[in-house]
């Protein structure tokens, strides 16, 4: 049982990590935490990615846990995002090494 418990937790790692195992998934990630809530257009022009793979790149990075999306109603939809706290743990684990 011990044996799995490591398991587990090496194989949430390595899901952490592959998410992450993309320049324009890292360039996202740390995009998002420099100017949290931003939106998807914005990211889109500042990465200057084409929408549909950006959005595929922030499905990987949502799917993990590292980043969350919040809807805005205005005069049209507004996406935000910003980091969760798995992926600010995430983060200062990356600065620290």
């Amino acid at each position: 049982m011990a044996v799995e418990g490591i398991h587990e937790g090496l194989r949430e790692k390595l899901r952490l990590y592959a998410a992450l195992d993309s320049d324009l998934r890292l360039k996202a990630f740390f995009e998002i935490d420099r100017k949290p809530d931003i939106s998807f257009n914005e990211l889109s022009r500042k990465l200057k990615i084409e929408r549909g793979l950006l959005g595929y790149h922030l499905g990987v990075l949502k799917a993990a846990g590292l980043v969350n999306v919040d809807y805005e109603r205005r005069s049209k939809e507004t996406s935000k995002y910003r980091l969760t706290g798995e992926g600010e743990k995430v983060l200062k684990k990356l600065a620290s090494e």
